[in-house]
C-alpha cells in the first residue's frame, strides 16, 4: 500500500483523496513530526508539529533534542502551502506541539508554551552567558504563509536547577507544559503545569497546575494555580494533549489520581482502585467538587500511560481514550474507550461508566498519543487506535479507525497499514472535517530499513466506512490476520457482520471454514503441515478481504 513512501516529499495521491508526508532519516541533522491537523474555516488544514536538531550521534530512543514548535499549512487537496519552524533561541518547546486556534474573523493563532533550555549534554544556542529563567505562555497571530505577525508572551519564573535522571534532555528540568487548550466563549481556556526540576538527592518545592482564559488579544484574564502533591513529574505529560471539556457551569478536568492538588481532595480520600480523577470547576476555575475515576469490569487495570484523550458528546457524557495494562509486570498495553457519566449532581464517589470497550492484539496497543476520539453526527464517534505496533521485522502493525454508534456498537472498522508493507504505524491523532471525511496522522518507521521513517498526514473520505468496495478503494483493509509468520494460532481481526473465514492451501483445497461471531477469531493451526495459507473473508457472499498467512 505504501510503496515509495519514503521516496517522495509532500502530498501524493493513493485511493485516499489525498496524502502528505514528511520523510526522515534519524541521521538527519533535523527533523519535522507532525501530530494533530486542525481544518479551518477557509478549508486550509494546519498541522501542529514539532521541530527538532539531532544530537550529534544515533540514540536509538531519542536522537533528536527536545522539541521547537512548528506548523505545516496544507490546502483542502493536500497540497503544501507553507512550513514555519518557531525556534526561539535559549528555549525549547514544552508544549511538543502548539494548539491551533482561529477567532471569528478567520485569523490564525498559535498558542504554545517555551521553557528555559538547560540540558546537561549540549547547549544548541551556546546562550551560557546568559541563560533564560523564565518560561513562556505565548499566543502568535500568523499570517497565510505562517508566519508571525504579533506575539503576545506572558513571562513565568521557573526552577532552572540542572534536572538529574532524565529521560530525555530537558524533560527534568524546570518547566511549564501546556496540556489542554480550548475555545470558549470567544477565549481560549487552557491548563499548564508548572514544574520544579526533578532531583532525587535534593527538594525543589512542588508542581503546580494552573487553569487560564486568554483573549484573541493575548490579554490573560485568568490564570489560577493550585500545588500539586510531587515534584518535577514533567515527563508524565509528555503527550496528555486533551483533559479539559466545557460544561455550562464551568469545566470539567480529568487527571491522573497522583496529580489531584491537595485543596481539591476531600479528608478521607477515596484512593482504593481509584486511577484518576475528575476535577469540577465553575468558570473562574474555582473548585465545585471531585470524583474519581476506575477501569469498569477490572479495578486491578492500572491507571493510563500518557496517552489519555477526552471529548465532550453531544449528551452530556465524556468519552476518555486511553492506554493501559491489566498488571505493572506484563507487557500487555491495551486500549480502552469509555463513556462516563461525570454529571457534576451525581452522588457517587467514582464517576459512573456508562459504555467501555477494550482493543488489543499483543503486546503493544495504544491509542493515537495526541487525539483517539472525535465526534461525528449524533449517531457516530470515531476511535482511532494503533495495533501491536513493535519494532522488529516479526511484529505486525496496523492504525485503526473505528466508527461506533452511541451504545459502542461497531458501525464500521478500517485497517490503515498491512504486515505486507513492513512498516511500522503509530497513530497521533484523528479529527473529523466539515464534509464528513476523516484527517488522520500518524508516524511510520520501514522495519526493513529504520534509516527511512516518516511523519504522514491523510484525508480519508466520509465513504470509507459506507462498505468493503469504498474502503478498498481508499486503500484501506476490512479484516487483518496475525500473527504473520505464525506458529500454533491464526487470529482473524474484522468488524464485519454475517462473515465467515475460509483458508486454503496453495493447491487450492479449502483446509478450514468457520462462521465469525466475534471481532477475534481465533484459529488453532497446531495440526496444519508448515507452509503458506491463503485466508479470505466472505460477508453476504460476496469476498471481502484476503490475504496470504505463513506457518513457520
Amino acid at each position: 500500500m505504501l510503496i515509495g513512501l519514503f521516496m517522495v516529499f509532500g502530498a501524493r495521491t493513493f485511493g485516499q483523496e489525498w496524502e502528505y508526508t514528511i520523510p526522515y532519516q534519524p541521521s538527519d541533522s533535523e527533523m519535522t513530526r507532525q501530530y494533530c491537523a486542525y481544518e479551518m474555516s477557509d478549508g486550509r488544514i494546519i498541522v501542529s508539529a514539532s521541530f527538532l536538531y539531532n544530537i550529534g550521534s544515533y540514540s536509538y530512543l531519542y536522537p533528536f533534542y527536545p522539541p521547537h514548535n512548528a506548523l505545516v499549512a496544507l490546502s483542502p487537496e493536500g497540497e503544501e502551502l507553507a512550513q514555519n519552524n518557531y525556534v526561539k533561541p535559549g528555549y525549547w518547546g514544552s508544549s511538543y506541539n502548539p494548539y491551533v486556534f482561529e477567532n471569528e474573523n478567520g485569523e490564525l493563532f498559535m498558542l504554545t508554551t517555551y521553557s528555559p533550555d538547560h540540558n546537561a549534554y549540549f547547549n544548541y544556542f551556546l546562550n551560557y552567558d546568559n541563560p533564560p529563567t523564565d518560561a513562556i505562555l505565548g499566543l502568535y497571530k500568523l499570517d497565510e504563509d505562517l508566519e508571525i505577525v504579533e506575539s503576545h508572551e506572558h513571562s513565568f519564573p521557573v526552577d532552572t536547577t540542572l534536572g538529574q535522571y532524565a529521560y530525555s534532555p530537558c524533560e527534568s528540568s524546570g518547566s511549564i507544559h501546556l496540556h489542554s487548550a480550548i475555545l470558549d466563549d470567544g477565549c481560549m481556556v487552557g491548563a499548564y503545569t508548572k514544574n520544579v526540576s526533578y532531583d532525587r538527592d535534593s527538594i525543589h518545592g512542588h508542581d503546580s497546575l494552573f487553569f487560564f482564559r486568554m483573549s484573541f488579544d493575548g490579554e490573560l484574564l485568568a490564570n489560577v494555580g493550585y500545588e500539586l502533591p510531587y515534584s518535577g513529574y514533567a515527563w508524565q505529560m509528555i503527550f496528555w494533549r486533551e483533559q479539559l471539556v466545557p460544561t455550562d457551569y464551568g469545566y470539567i478536568y480529568y487527571s491522573s489520581y497522583s496529580n489531584v492538588p491537595p485543596t481539591l481532595k476531600s479528608e478521607k480520600e477515596t484512593s482504593d482502585y481509584a486511577k484518576g480523577a475528575v476535577c469540577y470547576f465553575d468558570k473562574n476555575f474555582n473548585p465545585l467538587r471531585h470524583r474519581y475515576f476506575k477501569h469498569a469490569g477490572n479495578p486491578s487495570v492500572n491507571w493510563p500511560y500518557d496517552e489519555v484523550s477526552i471529548m465532550r458528546s453531544k449528551h452530556n457524557t465524556t468519552y476518555l481514550a486511553t492506554r493501559s495494562k491489566t498488571e505493572w509486570t506484563q507487557e500487555d498495553d491495551d486500549c480502552y474507550l469509555y463513556e462516563l457519566d461525570d454529571d457534576i449532581n451525581g452522588t457517587q464517589d467514582f464517576v459512573p461508566v456508562v459504555n467501555n470497550l477494550r482493543r488489543g492484539l499483543a503486546d503493544f496497543d495504544f491509542v493515537a498519543e495526541c487525539r483517539a476520539v472525535d465526534v461525528g453526527n449524533s449517531f457516530s464517534l470515531y476511535f482511532c487506535y494503533s495495533l501491536d505496533v513493535g519494532l522488529s521485522l516479526a511484529e505486525d502493525s496496523w492504525v485503526v479507525i473505528e466508527q461506533l454508534d452511541n451504545d459502542f456498537n461497531t458501525l464500521a472498522e478500517v485497517y490503515y497499514g498491512t504486515n505486507d508493507d513492513q512498516i511500522w504505524y503509530c497513530a497521533e491523532s484523528i479529527t473529523l472535517t466539515r464534509d464528513g471525511g476523516v484527517l488522520m496522522t500518524s508516524q511510520t518507521k520501514k522495519l526493513t530499513d529504520q534509516n527511512q521513517q516518516g511523519s504522514v498526514v491523510v484525508k480519508f473520505p466520509a465513504e470509507v466506512f459506507d462498505g468493503i468496495d469504498e474502503a478498498h478503494a481508499n486503500s484501506l483493509k476490512v479484516a487483518i490476520a496475525y500473527p504473520n509468520p505464525g506458529m500454533d494460532v491464526l487470529n482473524i481481526r474484522t468488524g464485519l457482520q454475517n462473515a465467515h473465514v475460509e483458508i486454503y492451501d496453495l493447491s487450492g483445497k479449502l483446509v478450514y471454514n468457520q462462521q465469525i461471531t466475534d471481532n477475534i477469531t481465533s484459529i488453532n493451526t497446531t495440526s496444519w503441515p508448515s507452509g503458506t495459507y491463503i485466508w479470505k473473508i466472505i460477508a453476504n457472499g460476496k469476498e471481502a478481504e484476503t490475504g496470504k498467512w505463513v506457518k513457520e
